[in-house]
């Protein structure tokens, strides 16, 4: 009876084991992983260590509703944040929508950061290194009242909404697209990531965080899923801002062997 209690507990440890294999730091973004913009001298460590990031482009099939792209809501111009760099510009009073798709490579084993790297300056700024009151960096849902009091206005901010797609090897029952839930960086608190604002500075890079789904709160995510990032600019927006192909990359840890490549 002993030996069998001992076995049934040797069992229970194993199925409680997360993965069988190693697990690595990943990200990904549109098109190539490794020629992204914003890559840093962590992500070219990452790229080395894991040489999948350079077969990481995966076309937009408009039939299957599946692959990588970024739709922007206006012409790609010069970036007045980011030099040699194509972005989309969005003025302040306008509304649009950003979308980016990104096919992930391996299966998340930890909750995923949502990366977002924003170029945000005053209306009709041409730079942002401002020297003038009145050009140069700013921050969304802010302005300043005529006698200089400042106002933060929580409705003026970008709004993101992340959507899960199956991929060709989604888990069993996989079969329909939903939206993940944001882990708040302060408190740790859990919201639905749907349309849920955020506020960004400057030229930073702004770090939100989606829960690594599992069964009763959505799908476990495999190796070739896609992620539908949105960011959605209300019409009170007080700020110009600007995005592009590169401006949005998703990091997680991966589980060592499934790998996804064109």
């Amino acid at each position: 009876m002993l030996k069998k209690a001992l076995l049934v507990m040797v069992a229970v440890a194993f199925l409680c084991v997360p993965a069988l294999a190693g697990d690595r730091p990943e990200f990904d973004a549109v098109g190539d992983d490794s020629a992204n913009y914003f890559n840093d001298a962590i992500k070219a460590l990452v790229v080395a260590n894991n040489p999948w990031n350079t077969n990481s482009d995966f076309p937009w099939d408009p039939d299957a509703g599946w692959g990588e792209r970024f739709v922007n809501p206006a012409q790609l111009t010069a970036d007045i944040c980011f030099p040699n760099y194509l972005s989309a510009l969005t003025q302040w009073r306008r509304t649009a929508l950003y979308t980016w798709n990104i096919v992930l490579q391996m299966d998340p084993q930890s909750d995923l950061d949502i990366n977002i790297v924003d170029c945000v300056v005053k209306h009709n700024s041409q730079t942002v290194f401002g020297e003038n009151p009145l050009e140069g960096a700013d921050q969304t849902g802010r302005y300043q009242l005529p006698d200089g009091t400042p106002v933060f206005n929580p409705g003026a901010n970008p709004q993101v909404t992340v959507t899960a797609y199956p991929g060709p090897y989604a888990v069993f029952g996989f079969n329909a697209p939903f939206v993940l839930t944001n882990r708040t960086q302060g408190g740790l608190y859990l919201v639905p990531f749907d349309r849920l604002p955020y506020t960004s500075k400057a030229l930073w890079e702004e770090g939100l965080v989606a829960v690594m789904p599992e069964y009763g709160n959505g799908w476990p995510l495999s190796a070739g899923d896609m992620l539908q990032v949105d960011v959605l600019i209300p019409p009170i927006n007080t700020v110009d801002l600007r995005y592009g192909a590169d401006n949005v990359l998703i990091k997680y840890v991966g589980i060592t062997g499934t790998i996804f490549t064109p």
